[in-house]
């Protein structure tokens, strides 16, 4: 690791830059630049390939996976006074290079605390293969919170990636696209939010015209979207989020939850299921995952005369919760399992989640899988032990909420993540999503769960090995 020798100084108002990238064309080489070093990958500087000055920064290397990057990066303090859009920009070229070449800035307050990240890859910029040198530009919104920022790249993959004349500018552009954009994702927030009568609407219309006249291609309005999503946290909610181009379209044709379903035999007696997260829309793969675990209930129910279930949830952070639920479904039993709960014109509207004959789904139109052979368990009176975590959320939370309503099922453990909206995904005229909390939650009996789930009972968190032993505890209790 090269430590960085100098601390840039900017300072920036609201009508003026005046910020300097020392060694921005990589004139030398440790100086100014915080190299992060790996065996996997080398930093030179090239004077063949260069766009200002003597020379640019070459990383070069052969990364076994596209998920290791290798930063380089520069602070610079400063001092803002009003919300204000800042473009960081530099030259890259690429050869051969799998993954990606990208820049990143990081924004962090006068204690040192991140409060703000953007890398050009989140606004859909992927620079990689074979390409010739070209500007690219990184927008980030500021504030008079941020007290630094920390700006650079990096490259994954394998390949080269070459670096080269750095800059930073205020956006004072206006582009109807971005306008139409802003219009399109606040009038999202505006009327499917469940807190949007909780936003203060006058000030975010002032300060989004602020942000979006520093922006000159659709690209960069990814910090729209950023913006109205830190707002939204303000007044509580933690649930809504903005999904980049390339997550948009992977969660429509992969699961990208590594981990799989599973099932066990404890003493014979107890069936053991363990259901991760899953993260797909694709009915192929949302069908098998359903399936699956509805195989494995299946096997073992079959095998051994069973009355006691555990189903293990610690590590559900949640996804899409439609094959979760249709796979559990043989435990959870039939019917009506909870609500969706929207405010129209300030009327709770209550909307079901259910399953029924292999089938679930929302409302009265909505069916997301139907299963072929839906398997139920052959003792109906079964007790059922559900294991919840601090990890279980969002869609992992629901599928806990199935439950409840059961006479026969208990829940253990720690209090869950607190993710339980209803996250609806709106596309955008981008590529990207929006993916808004725009219900609350009930269960079967219209119990709200606002802030996750607390379980019957509560296992000390430094020791979860104690939740497997009081649920066999109780599942043995006569």
């Amino acid at each position: 690791m090269y430590k960085y020798l100098f601390f840039a100084i900017a300072c920036l108002c609201t009508q003026n830059l005046n910020a300097q990238i020392l060694n921005e064309s990589f004139e030398n080489y440790s100086n100014y630049w915080d190299l992060q070093i790996t065996k996997n990958q080398t930093f030179t500087l090239d004077s063949t390939f260069k766009i200002g000055g003597k020379s640019s920064l070459k990383i070069s290397g052969a990364l076994t996976t596209v998920k290791d990057y290798l930063p380089f990066y520069q602070k610079i303090n400063l001092q803002t006074t009003d919300l204000q859009t800042l473009k960081i920009s530099a030259y890259i070229k690429t050869a051969n290079l799998t993954g990606t070449a990208a820049l990143l800035c990081l924004l962090l307050d006068k204690n040192g605390n991140r409060i703000g990240f953007q890398n050009s890859e989140m606004q859909n910029l992927i620079v990689n293969g074979n390409t010739d040198w070209k500007k690219y530009s990184l927008a980030i919104t500021l504030n008079k919170d941020v007290s630094t920022l920390i700006i650079g790249g990096y490259v994954s993959g394998d390949g080269d990636a070459w670096f080269d004349d750095f800059s930073l500018e205020n956006g004072k552009v206006e582009n109807n696209e971005v306008l139409k954009f802003t219009e399109e994702i606040k009038g999202l927030v505006k009327q499917h939010s469940i807190y949007t009568d909780s936003l203060n609407w006058s000030k975010i219309d002032t300060e989004l015209k602020k942000i979006a006249a520093g922006l000159s291609n659709i690209n960069e309005a990814q910090v729209i979207g950023d913006y109205l999503i830190k707002e939204l946290r303000k007044v509580g909610d933690n649930h809504s989020f903005m999904q980049s181009k390339i997550k948009t379209k992977n969660y429509a044709l992969v699961n990208s939850t590594p981990e799989k379903p599973k099932s066990s035999i404890i003493d014979e007696k107890i069936g053991y299921i363990y259901v991760p997260g899953f993260t797909s829309t694709n009915n192929t793969i949302s069908f098998q995952f359903a399936d699956t675990i509805q195989n494995l209930i299946k096997s073992i129910d079959t095998k051994y005369k069973l009355k006691r279930w555990i189903v293990d949830l610690r590590d559900n952070k949640g996804g899409n919760m439609y094959p979760m639920i249709a796979g559990l479904a043989p435990l959870i039993g039939e019917g009506t399992l909870g609500y969706f709960v929207s405010l129209k014109e300030k009327k709770e509207v209550y909307e079901e989640w259910y399953y029924k004959n292999g089938k679930i789904g929302s409302g009265k139109n909505y069916v997301s899988l139907s299963l072929e052979t839906p398997y139920s368990i052959k003792n109906k009176n079964s007790k059922i032990a559900i294991l919840i975590s601090p990890k279980t959320s969002s869609s992992g939370e629901m599928t806990a909420i199935s439950f409840i309503g059961n006479n026969n099922v208990k829940i253990f453990g720690q209090p869950s993540g607190g993710f339980t909206t209803g996250n609806i995904t709106y596309p955008l005229s981008n590529g990207t999503s929006l993916v808004l909390a725009a219900t609350y939650i009930t269960d079967r009996m219209k119990k709200k769960y606002l802030k996750g789930l607390t379980p019957d009972v509560i296992i000390n968190p430094d020791d979860t090995a104690k939740t497997l032993n009081a649920a066999i505890l109780w599942l043995f209790k006569k």
